[in-house]
Formats: C-alpha cells, structure tokens, sequence
C-alpha cells in the first residue's frame, strides 16, 4: 500500500477488518485480581500458556500484553464464548501453576465478558491501548520493548533479527519443561525464544498492523490520543496512567478550556490547585506528577491527596 491514495489505503483497511469480524478485546479485570505474575519464570509460563489456549480455542489473536495481575488480549472469533473458554483454560492452569509453587491465587474474576469491538475504528484503539498498557506504567520500557506483548511486532525490530528455535525441534524433556505439562503437539510455526513461545506465534502481526493505514498512523494515535484511552481504561475497569507528556497535555487542554490560558505555568496558585483537583480525579494524576507538572508545593499536594503521595 506504499503508494496508495489515503482512500486506497483506507478502504483496503477496512476490507481487512469486514473479512476478519467480529472483534473482540479480552480484558482480565486487574483491580479486582490477585499478583499473578511475579518473576520471569510466572511470565514465561504466562505466555506458553496463552499461545496454546489461544490456539486450543481458535482465536486469532491481534495483540496481548500479559500484566503482573491482568491481561488483555484483541481477538478475532465468530462469537465471545471462545473468550471465555481461553480464560477459563488460563485460570486453571495458572491457579494449578501456582499451587505448585506454593500460592494460591483468587482468579474468581479472572474469568469476565469480553468487549465487543465494532468498528474498525474500536479496533485500532483496542490495538493501540493493548500496547499501551506496559510503557505507561513502567519509565523503562518503550511501546516496542515488553518482552511479555506484541507491541514489538508493531513496526518495531524485524524478527528476522531475534534468534528462535522451532517448538517441535526441542527435545522431549524440554518440552514438557516448556508447557509444564505432558507433551504437547504445536504447529509447525511455533518458535522459541526467551523461554517461551515467542509473541510471532501468538499474534498474527501481519494482519494486526494492516489494520492501520501506515506506522506514521499507528505511531500518532499511540502515542497522542490520551483522552481516548483514559476513556476506554474507565469503560474497562483500569487504572488510567498517562505519561508525563500526556499528563502536560491533558493540563493545557484544561487550562485552556476552564482558564484561556497557553499554559499552566501561566496560572496563579488557586487555579493550579483547582486543574490539580481534576487532574487527580479525572486522570489519576500522582502527587509527584503534579508537583512536576504545576510546580505547585509538595506539601499542599499531599495535604489535598494524602492516599497519592
């Protein structure tokens, strides 16, 4: 599509999107769950784990992001109880994975309604928060660097670059050690990397980022569309984090809007500590972020939200 029209590239987009409806985006509630993954070995084990239910379920998957206690996954399936069938194969063999290891995790909302995604649109925005999820919440990590997501197929490095072995090259042993489970049989496209079944095999990548007109798109509504994110985590139950930036932009956007003002430095102290207020509440602004962002005293941020410091 390199030389296409934008309508070319857009129709050939949604094309994509009518052959493969419906849609859907599994989002395992994290407020309401347990720690489930708490070392690289709970993650390795996380991701073998959903490759092979996704598979076992027939979903074809557009991208994940495994969390410490959620996950979420954008799905294409004929209905949603597929959904459901691949978190109930999760919640089992994770509650059993961590009796082994001695815990036992509460999964009893793991299992929940996947969202219906209708437009192509949703899909994009489902996509691109899926991706979201890790960098917003961790400074070291880049919407391409989680080893535990497919934000990394999106543009980022070519796989051709990462070194794998194909799943049914491994011997025995190691496969059992792979799924901690008796052997199981994989397609042959099935590779390992780091410990796991690499995020290739779980995701088709390939259609996922041809839902999007070009990486100059995907990288704009990634990376500047926060109110439509902070929205969608509200509709999904999570918490929303924005980035510095996203947080500085949300500030002007208010103060423009309540004060008419360029900037938030322009602002006297009694309204700093009113876009505070809405910043705290509307986007889950932290004590620290709004010191850096509004310069305003630590000690009437903590007076105001002790419970963020």
């Amino acid at each position: 599509m390199k030389n296409s029209s934008f309508i070319d590239k857009e129709a050939y987009c949604q094309y994509l999107f009518d052959q493969n409806a419906p849609f859907w985006h599994i989002a395992t509630p994290g407020n309401l769950t347990d720690l489930i993954f708490t070392c690289t070995g709970d993650y390795r084990f996380g991701m073998t784990q959903l490759a092979i239910g996704s598979l076992k379920c027939g979903l074809k998957v557009y991208a994940y992001q495994i969390m410490a206690n959620h996950l979420h996954e954008v799905v294409g399936a004929a209905t949603k109880q597929p959904c459901i069938d691949l978190l109930e194969f999760l919640a089992g063999k994770l509650k059993r994975y961590s009796a082994s290891k001695g815990r036992l995790l509460d999964l009893s909302s793991f299992i929940c309604d996947p969202l219906s995604i209708d437009s192509l649109k949703s899909l994009r925005n489902n996509i691109v928060y899926t991706h979201r999820n890790k960098y917003v919440v961790d400074s070291t990590q880049t919407p391409f660097s989680s080893q535990w997501g497919s934000g990394g197929l999106y543009f980022g490095e070519s796989i051709d670059n990462l070194k794998s072995i194909k799943y049914n090259e491994l011997t025995y042993r190691q496969q059992r050690e792979l799924t901690n489970s008796r052997v199981i049989k994989l397609p042959d496209y099935f590779t390992v990397r780091n410990g796991c079944i690499s995020p290739e095999s779980i995701c088709d990548w390939r259609t996922g980022r041809n839902y999007f007109r070009s990486a100059h798109q995907y990288l704009n509504m990634l990376t500047k569309n926060f109110e439509a994110y902070a929205e969608f985590a509200n509709l999904l139950g999570d918490k929303v984090i924005l980035t510095d930036e996203e947080m500085y932009s949300a500030a002007c956007m208010l103060a423009k809007q309540k004060y008419n003002a360029q900037s938030p430095a322009l602002l006297d102290q009694g309204a700093k500590v009113e876009l505070a207020r809405r910043l705290h509440f509307d986007h889950n602004a932290g004590n620290s972020q709004l010191r850096r962002i509004l310069k305003i005293d630590p000690t009437i941020l903590d007076s105001m939200f002790p419970q963020a410091r």
